[in-house]
């Protein structure tokens, strides 16, 4: 099993389930910020990797290629049910994730891409700042009393929402106003998973020409 990953993106959401499972796989890192995006041990046009030309992708031992982030942290959970990442099939309780893994990526996801767009009109920006703001305040709400977003549990979805929001020295997305949020990306943080996944992102982003991340993105709120 490969997957196709590329540091910063959602797909570490991916990369961070595979360690946090111990599932036996392969990285294979793709440059996002190179035009057109390229495999960065060889040069080789993602493109012809994935047409989609987007991360993540997931190659299966059958040789299929499998992509989209909310299918690949499904398929990842599936692997090991023993786990609770995600509950087996047919009960509400998994539902209930892959309906958040969908708001994260419908809703939170494509809200906070457009900020970090250095072409992007502040006009636009504050548009999807304020939009971001609504989203962030209904998850806020739905964690005064629950560790995780379905609850005590941490799932995929947790994993997802946790890249959205970054984490510094990148992403520096300003939590202040949302301090069950603050402590959520904290709790998450501390996961070995987590720290394992910046040590092996790390060498890798020192090989790549990063643009210019805002100082701090800052919340309306």
């Amino acid at each position: 099993m490969v997957l196709y990953t590329s540091p910063l993106a959602c797909s570490n959401a991916a990369h961070m389930v595979l360690l946090e499972l111990g599932i036996t796989h392969e990285i294979e890192f793709v440059d996002i910020y190179a035009q057109p995006h390229v495999l960065i041990t060889d040069g080789t046009p993602f493109a012809s990797v994935n047409p989609k030309n987007g991360v993540p992708a997931l190659r299966l031992d059958s040789g299929e290629l499998l992509t989209e982030i909310g299918v690949i942290l499904q398929y990842i959970a599936d692997l090991k049910p023993e786990s609770g990442l995600i509950p087996e099939p047919g009960r509400l309780a998994r539902y209930r994730v892959m309906e958040w893994l969908s708001y994260v990526g419908a809703d939170v996801h494509k809200t906070i891409g457009p900020l970090f767009h250095p072409n992007m009109p502040e006009v636009a920006k504050e548009i999807h700042r304020q939009n971001l703001n609504r989203r962030l305040t209904y998850i806020e709400q739905r964690m005064t009393h629950q560790m995780y977003l379905t609850g005590n549990t941490f799932t995929v979805a947790d994993a997802y929402l946790f890249v959205m929001i970054g984490w510094e020295p990148y992403f520096k997305f300003d939590l202040t106003p949302y301090p069950n949020l603050a402590r959520f990306h904290k709790r998450v943080a501390s996961r070995p998973s987590f720290t394992h996944v910046l040590q092996i992102v790390k060498p890798v982003l020192d090989q790549m020409n990063l643009p210019s991340f805002p100082a701090r993105i800052a919340s309306v709120a």
